[in-house]
């Protein structure tokens, strides 16, 4: 019932057009109605002697209705087809708007083939059965009932028939009406799963050609579109079943109307205009049922799709933040952890009682081993997840006393793989930024070394980059992060190492530059190289979901015992056969190597 309480709602925004539609609809069923009625009465006329001009009168009446009747139709299809384009773009509009919103932990949980699927096949479904189906049903409903009354006046034992043949139509059609959901459920569930393998596989059509897959790959899709058929084909044998039984009772129905007014006939109870018109309303009784037999299978499809664009749209939002202000004022960039947990999973923590005070200004580096907590700890603090206990403070406030709009602004990320969207260079250098001026955007540019790339491109930075776009190489992605960072000027900045995929002179330029234009500002990097482990003001050394030591990289390697030093002195050996004079405990800085696991 809730879900099409949904489709109500999102058709109601176009009444006007679906009242009028209905209207045209309710003329084209009163057309319809007419025209036995017209033929009854032409013919009573005729056999009565009434005269050529009352008979030429009738007649025109009959072939005005047959003209008007499928004008009325037509511009009824056009004005629901209008409407059914609208409610398509509209619930396509709000699925997108609640994506944007949802937490990223549903995100890990969902496919993205799976939100692709029911972004577009869902809705195609549901814009169907708009474009004038259920309004088709009901007056396809009442014309049959109108037709029934005319038949329960003229004669009782034709309406006792048409009404026994209902009751066995209505059992059959509930019935079936739950097995052909069920196998559209299963259409739409085989459908999120080829697009899960379609998308998969396109993402990893290099390292399909690397393996020489193809064949493989060719051999897999068949079998999930096969798969993908035997529901359908389930489906579609029992709508021909379905059509079938209500062929066979509408048949039934018709020669039974038939039969028993032609013995009315025979016995005086019932006229041969009657009659005529009583077979002519029967197949206005039973056609409506046929076709209904057709639209079952639209009806469960569409039922199994909004419920499955409803697990979208109702799925619990995380806590509201606070509204956005109009006035702003930077922040400090003083963060605080107290004691905090989290757990992606129940009683499966990841962080345990982290307690961490960065000053504003401070450069820190966030090490460890995979799996140590360490993009956790960042992904909280920009607030794509919420402590399952602690809190987290910005400049003394609790994260949920800001709004998003703040956060996203004085808060930065880079990460490791950095994201180019399919836009012009210019576009993505500005996202997030839409205000940029071209000066910004040129200046953010040299500053992140774009320019050095970016003047050789075709149309410099209105050329199209991203997917399908402009190929670039992963260190010019990453450019183009950095300088979309310093397009927005933030007051805590995050960064993934995010100078590794540079050669090592770029790499150098760059940080050359990012140490002038971030200085002053809170700096947190998730560091797996020892260049910038070395140059940061507090170390921040993570095991296990732990803090385990904190401070300089100086005092961190003195203690031999420590994680740091263990860490240290396990990427430091060479290969075999090579083995230099290293102490086991206490490596010295010149004997380091360039990089720390992360």
């Amino acid at each position: 019932m809730v879900s099409w309480l949904r489709l109500y709602h999102l058709i109601r925004a176009y009444r006007a057009r679906v009242v009028l539609a209905s209207c045209l609809v309710a003329s084209a069923c009163l057309l319809t109605l007419i025209g036995p009625i017209l033929v009854e009465r032409l013919l009573r006329r005729a056999d009565q002697g009434a005269a050529l001009a009352t008979l030429a009168g009738a007649a025109l009446l009959v072939v005005l209705a047959a003209v008007v009747q499928p004008l009325a139709a037509g511009s009824n299809a056009w004005l629901l087809g209008s409407v059914a384009i609208r409610v398509a773009r509209d619930l396509r509009r709000q699925l997108y708007e609640r994506l944007q919103r949802l937490p990223l932990a549903w995100f890990d949980r969902t496919p993205a083939g799976t939100v692709m699927s029911r972004l577009t096949e869902d809705v195609a479904v549901i814009q169907s059965l708009a474009g004038g189906q259920a309004l088709a049903v009901l007056v396809d409903l009442a014309t049959a009932a109108a037709a029934a009354l005319w038949m329960a006046t003229h004669s009782l034992p034709l309406a006792a028939v048409l009404l026994g043949l209902m009751l066995l139509y209505s059992v059959i059609f509930r019935r079936y009406a739950a097995r052909i959901h069920e196998a559209a459920h299963d259409v739409r569930t085989q459908l999120d799963r080829l697009f899960c393998h379609l998308k998969d596989r396109l993402d990893g059509a290099l390292v399909v050609r690397a393996t020489a897959g193809e064949a493989r790959e060719v051999a897999e899709f068949t079998r999930q579109f096969t798969a993908l058929h035997e529901p359908r084909l389930l489906a579609a044998r029992i709508q021909i079943d379905f059509q079938s039984l209500s062929l066979g009772i509408a048949a039934m129905g018709a020669s039974l109307v038939f039969a028993i007014g032609s013995w009315q006939v025979l016995a005086g109870r019932l006229t041969g205009t009657e009659l005529i018109v009583a077979t002519a309303l029967t197949a206005l009784v039973f056609g409506p049922l046929s076709r209904l037999s057709e639209l079952v299978t639209l009806f469960q499809q569409a039922a199994a799709s909004l419920s499955r664009v409803g697990e979208i749209l109702d799925y619990p939002l995380p806590a509201a933040l606070a509204p956005a202000t109009t006035s702003h004022s930077p922040l400090a960039g003083r963060v605080e952890f107290q004691r905090v947990s989290f757990a992606y999973l129940p009683d499966q923590p990841v962080l345990h009682d982290i307690s961490l005070v960065i000053e504003p200004g401070t450069k820190v580096a966030i090490v460890g081993k995979s799996g140590s907590g360490k993009t956790t700890l960042v992904n909280l603090l920009l607030r794509f997840y919420e402590p399952t206990g602690g809190e987290i403070c910005l400049d003394g406030r609790p994260l949920g006393e800001f709004s998003d709009e703040q956060l996203r602004r004085d808060l930065a990320v880079v990460s490791q793989e950095p994201v180019v969207f399919r836009a012009t260079l210019a576009d993505n250098l500005r996202y997030g930024v839409p205000e940029a001026t071209p000066a910004e955007i040129e200046a953010a540019a040299r500053g992140a070394l774009v320019d050095q790339f970016a003047d050789q491109l075709p149309r410099k930075y209105e050329t199209i980059v991203g997917e399908g776009g402009h190929p670039l190489s992963q260190g010019q992605r990453q450019r183009i992060a950095i300088a979309r960072l310093l397009c927005r000027d933030p007051s805590v900045v995050i960064l993934d190492e995010a100078t590794s995929s540079l050669d090592r002179a770029s790499e150098l330029l760059l940080q050359g530059a990012l140490a002038r234009l971030l200085a002053g500002r809170t700096t947190i990097t998730i560091a797996h190289r020892l260049q910038t482990v070395q140059t940061a003001d507090l170390i921040v050394v993570m095991d296990q979901g732990r803090i385990v030591q904190t401070g300089m990289h100086a005092q961190l390697l003195d203690d031999g015992e420590g994680v740091y030093s263990r860490l240290c002195h396990g990427l430091m050996l060479p290969a075999a056969g090579s083995l230099a004079a290293v102490h086991p405990r206490r490596p010295a800085a010149a004997d380091l190597p360039e990089s720390l696991s992360a």
